[in-house]
């Protein structure tokens, strides 16, 4: 892998992830690409240290919200003395609880994590990526152009939380966008591209940096070596910077449109990856 490599494979994470277009299948695709091998452990600990660097962007770019979670959940266990402005059943301890809930479907989710490992090594990779990104198309297609788009994150309930943690699972296959999702389902469910795109970027904060995690240690009990420490950090420095300015941009472009454009992204991407699994062939 070159540094030119290394930083576009970095840009495309931390654009693709955020963004509701697949950032797994992204990766694939430009791996591919670039003549880089989309596979072993080399690749396996840069694709890890990248997702763990679009968490910390998650982690910079909603600080406040994150901070407000832990400081209210801190009162309600009783370690921390509350403050006048925890009176009642503050919302960042509701939110806190919330993205909890929709996290607890990923736990054993993770453990498809080998699943995809044997889809990324076989030889119709680019087939699969390509069907998924497609379904993942058609999905955020169909969704977002029948949101009503009603209700605000503050009217979130327990039953949308589930609901997305359970749609968020099927994401650890390369192709099907967390974000794309996990945002489409709440928008079909009617809340307002603000509510969907804040709850799907907090929800990505806990997500990406266990999935990183998960890959770190799966990639360590492989065979080969990591991907050389320069090339760690370079990756997780990159992606950590496009996933923060990405995250800016799709908040505000959920605050005003509908993400029927990424639809078109995600067929796009699906050609492609058919018309390279077709001259591969």
């Amino acid at each position: 892998m070159t540094i030119l490599a290394a930083v576009l494979l970095a840009l495309a994470a931390g654009i693709t992830e955020i963004l509701p277009v697949s950032g797994s299948g992204h990766l694939y695709l430009l791996a591919k690409l670039l003549g880089v091998q989309a596979a072993g452990t080399e690749f396996r600990s840069f694709r890890a240290m990248l997702l763990l660097g679009v968490g910390f962007a998650g982690l910079l770019f909603y600080h406040t919200q994150l901070s407000d979670m832990l400081r209210e959940n801190l009162v309600l266990l009783g370690l921390l003395r509350p403050s006048n402005r925890d009176r009642g059943i503050p919302f960042g301890r509701r939110l806190g609880q919330l993205i909890a809930l929709a996290v607890l479907p990923m736990i054993p989710a993770l453990l498809l994590n080998g699943l995809r490992g044997r889809i990324e090594n076989g030889d119709y990779t680019l087939i699969y990526v390509s069907v998924l990104l497609y379904i993942s198309g058609t999905v955020l297609f169909l969704t977002a152009r029948s949101a009503r788009e009603k209700r605000t994150i503050h009217q979130m309930t327990l039953h949308d939380a589930v609901l997305t943690g359970v749609a968020q699972t099927v994401t650890v296959l390369p192709g099907l966008s967390r974000s794309g999702l996990t945002s489409s389902l709440l928008l079909h469910r009617g809340m307002n591209g603000p509510a969907a795109a804040e709850f799907t970027g907090l929800l990505g904060v806990p997500v990406f940096l266990a999935s990183g995690i998960v890959q770190l240690i799966s990639a360590g009990g492989g065979e080969g070596s990591f991907a050389s420490v320069p090339f760690l950090i370079l990756g997780f420095a990159v992606s950590a910077l496009a996933g923060f300015f990405t995250l800016r941009f799709f908040t505000d472009f959920m605050s005003h449109r509908r993400p029927v454009i990424f639809a078109y992204w995600s067929w796009g991407a699906g050609i492609l990856s058919l018309i390279l699994f077709l001259i591969s062939a």
